[in-house]
C-alpha cells in the first residue's frame, strides 16, 4: 500500500528547511514480545513513488476561446512543443479529425489522433488553422494545454499568491520595473523551451528547462554522475519510480540537493528525481548535465514570469507553495 510522505524545500537561508518524513508507528507491549537471540536483517530502504504530474492545487489554467466559443480552461506547459486538446471538447465543438501523430513526452511517445482548429485563443496570443494532438484527460488535467507553440514572444506570468495565470504580451528590456523582491535572470530559448542562463545545480553547471507542467523537477543521470563526483562523501540516494500523467513508471533515483543557482537567484534543499528520460534521449541529452524545473521549485517563489519574447525570466522572491507529493512504497 503506497503512504504519503511531504517533502519541504526552502529558498535562502531563511526558508531552508530539511526534508520531514511521516512515518506510522505501531505500539507493542513488551510482556507480549518474546525474547529473540537471532538478530533482525536491518530493513531494505523503501521504494519511493513519485508522482511527476500536476496536483489540484499546482494546477493553473488560463481561460481559451476556440472557435468563439468558450472559455474553456487549458494548463499551461512551458515543457510541450504543442498545444493539445481533450477529446471531450474535440467533441463538444465539433472539430474536424486530421492525421495521426506521434508526441513525445516526458517517459515515452504515443501516436495519437489530432482535430483540425481553425481559431484557438488566449489574450491576444492566438493559433490559426492548427492541427492539434488530442491527449486523454487523465494525461492533461484540464479541457487542453497550452504548448510553447503559442507562447512565441508572449510572457507568461504565474502568480502563486493569487493563484492566477496569464498570458500576454512580452515586455521590452525598456519596460522592466523591478521591486527589490525581484530578481531576473536570463534564458534562451533551446529546444524550444526557456533555458536558464548559467545554471548551477550542487555546483554542476547544467542545463536548465523551465517546465511549468511538470511536479516534480527531474534530472538527467548525466547530472546525478556530475554531483556525485563533485561531493567529497555519498549523498543520501533513494531509489525511486516516476509516476507521469500517462500512468507510465520510470525507475530512477531520488535525493536532495543542497543547493541550486540560477543567476543571481540561490535556493537551498531542493527535491529532486534522477532518470534518463525519453524527452532527454529525443534532445540528444544524456550524455551532458540537464535538468526539467518543475512547479514544485517555481511556487517557492511568490511570482514568475517566463518571457518567451525578452529571453527573460522574472523570480518575485517570497515563499508561497506547497512541497511537492511523494509516495512511498
Amino acid at each position: 500500500m503506497l503512504t504519503r510522505r511531504d517533502m519541504t524545500a526552502g529558498m535562502g537561508l531563511s526558508l531552508a528547511a530539511s526534508p520531514v518524513l511521516a512515518a506510522a508507528v505501531t505500539p507493542v507491549s513488551l510482556s507480549q514480545t518474546p525474547p529473540s537471540s537471532t538478530p533482525t536483517p536491518p530493513a531494505e530502504p523503501p521504494l519511493l513513488v513519485l508522482d511527476a504530474s500536476l496536483d489540484q492545487d499546482a494546477r493553473l489554467t488560463v481561460p481559451v476561446m476556440i472557435n468563439d466559443q468558450g472559455p474553456f480552461q487549458f494548463v499551461v506547459d512551458t515543457g510541450a512543443d504543442r498545444s493539445v486538446l481533450t477529446p471531450g471538447l474535440v467533441e463538444r465543438l465539433g472539430l474536424a479529425p486530421g492525421p495521426e501523430v506521434i508526441v513525445h513526452g516526458v517517459s515515452g511517445s504515443i501516436t495519437c489522433p489530432t482535430a483540425l482548429t481553425p481559431k484557438l485563443r488566449t489574450g491576444d496570443a492566438r493559433l490559426v488553422n492548427s492541427i492539434l494532438p488530442v491527449l486523454p484527460y487523465e494525461r492533461v488535467g484540464a479541457d487542453g494545454l497550452l504548448g510553447v507553440d503559442i507562447l512565441d514572444g508572449r510572457n507568461v506570468v504565474m502568480d502563486f499568491e493569487r493563484k492566477q495565470l496569464e498570458v500576454r504580451r512580452s515586455q521590452s528590456t525598456e519596460d522592466y520595473v523591478r521591486s527589490p523582491r525581484e530578481v531576473s535572470v536570463w534564458a534562451d530559448a533551446r529546444f524550444g523551451r526557456l533555458t536558464l542562463a548559467d545554471s548551477r545545480i550542487a555546483g554542476a553547471r547544467a542545463l536548465a528547462f523551465i517546465d511549468s507542467g511538470g511536479g516534480v523537477s527531474i534530472g538527467n543521470m548525466a547530472l546525478a554522475r556530475a554531483i556525485a563526483a563533485r561531493r567529497r562523501k555519498s549523498d543520501v540516494v533513494s531509489q525511486a519510480r516516476l509516476l507521469t500523467a500517462g500512468g507510465e513508471m520510470k525507475l530512477g533515483e531520488f535525493r536532495v540537493i543542497s543547493h541550486m543557482t540560477m543567476g543571481d537567484v540561490r535556493i537551498t534543499n531542493i527535491p529532486m528525481a534522477f532518470a534518463d528520460l525519453h524527452i532527454f534521449d529525443v534532445w540528444g541529452l544524456n550524455d551532458r548535465p540537464a535538468a526539467l524545473l518543475g512547479v514544485d521549485v517555481l511556487r517557492l517563489f511568490a511570482r514568475v514570469e517566463l518571457d518567451f519574447g525578452a529571453g527573460k525570466v522574472l523570480f518575485r522572491l517570497g515563499q508561497s507553495g506547497i512541497a511537492p507529493q511523494i509516495l512511498n512504497a
